[in-house]
């Protein structure tokens, strides 16, 4: 079902929504002069559309990963579908993007040791079609900002 691009109020919307993602319906149509099911039904069509996705944003750190950052990873192109569904199984890996440039790979993890980042390196080398990996350890997390729009 196609549905009309999002307008200006379901822009506000998302700008309510990205500073606070908890935010009630009933404040969001306090704050935009509409009614609570006008709200309900434009925060529906939003979700339905994939246009949005309201989700918990963790700090790994306080759950136990003391070790955070990214993998580029170059690949022989012919072998790229083996690669993507190789690393969408490895449990650390929790964001993987193919993308163009210097690598072919962005893929960010989390570790709770060094064993484990060793252990994570070990199986992504091991992956049929990789030939080369740079790792970069989150040394401080210094932004990480949702609400970027102006």
């Amino acid at each position: 079902m196609t549905h009309l691009p999002v307008d200006d109020i379901d822009a506000e919307m998302i700008k309510l929504l990205k500073k606070n993602g908890r935010m009630p319906n009933t404040e969001i149509a306090s704050q935009l002069n509409l009614s609570e099911t006008a709200i309900r039904k434009r925060l529906r069509r939003l979700l339905d559309d994939e246009i949005i996705q309201v989700v918990a944003v963790v700090n790994q750190r306080k759950l136990g990963f003391e070790l955070e950052g990214n993998i580029k990873i170059k690949t022989d192109p012919k072998k790229n579908p083996q690669v993507k569904a190789s690393l969408q199984k490895l449990d650390r890996v929790w964001y993987i993007a193919h993308v163009a440039g210097a690598s072919d790979f962005d893929v960010e993890f989390n570790a709770k040791s060094q064993d484990e980042l060793h252990d994570l390196i070990e199986a992504i080398n091991q992956i049929d079609g990789i030939r080369n990996t740079e790792i970069s350890i989150r040394l401080q997390l210094v932004k990480n900002r949702y609400d970027w729009e102006k």
